[in-house]
């Protein structure tokens, strides 16, 4: 992974959009972005939950299942990189406030 830990890679949503099949399966789960190819099969909720969120954000779907620690430990293990948005939601608020008179 050219030096950078799984944790610390940046993948834009664009990146992620292009995993969305059963062979190439990716997942953003609270901005972190997850490999969930190989689990695929093991899902015990079935695939299509997981095929109908690949390449996109799965936050809320994740969270309203109750997903035990060990699930929530396994996701860890799967983790490929982070979502790199090139503006976040408070940038805007950045910029303003670097640009204003001090």
């Amino acid at each position: 992974m050219s030096g950078r830990s799984a944790s610390t890679k940046r993948l834009t949503p664009e990146e992620v959009r292009r995993h969305a099949s059963a062979k190439d399966l990716f997942v953003i789960v609270h901005d972190c972005v997850y490999d969930i190819t190989n689990f695929v099969e093991e899902h015990p909720g079935g695939t299509d939950v997981l095929l109908e969120f690949g390449g996109q954000d799965a936050t809320e779907a994740f969270e309203e299942v109750d997903h035990s620690a060990d699930a929530r430990e396994l996701l860890k293990g799967l983790q490929v990189g982070v979502l790199h948005s090139h503006v976040r939601c408070y940038a805007p608020f950045e910029i303003v406030a670097r640009l204003a008179p001090h």
